[in-house]
């Protein structure tokens, strides 16, 4: 039996507030492969990141879930300060998946761009 390997797009964010670039940004994602996962950022990251938050994890996530580009939301543990968790979850989760990871910045060099078998793209 053969699979129809899935293209699986993740990204992640702060969504503190989300605003009309998050949205252009989530909906041009989505088009780019069968399914959109989407980390949040923990309110610890915030703290530690940008001094703070208007909008906590929970409400930043609620409202997230009401975008009809988004089809999954994770929790990940971001206290390295990386998304490497998340990515690493996305692979056990859709093992027989192409996955690519986009982002506002260039990740060249960066920490995540070192677990096998995730194509980056960085999308302005």
């Amino acid at each position: 039996m053969r699979y129809k390997k899935e293209k699986i797009i993740i990204t992640c964010g702060e969504y503190d507030p989300l605003d009309k670039k998050d949205i252009e940004f989530l909906k041009r994602c989505k088009s780019k492969g069968d399914w959109l996962v989407v980390g949040v950022h923990s309110d610890w990251w915030m703290l530690w990141a940008r001094g703070g938050f208007v909008q906590n994890y929970d409400t930043r996530r609620e409202i997230l879930s009401h975008i009809k580009y988004v089809d999954e939301i994770f929790t990940f543990s971001d206290t390295d300060g990386t998304v490497c968790q998340l990515l690493k979850l996305v692979q056990i989760c859709y093992p027989h998946s192409d996955i690519t990871y986009v982002s506002y910045e260039d990740m060249h060099n960066m920490p995540e761009t070192k677990i096998k078998g995730i194509t980056f793209e960085t999308m302005k």
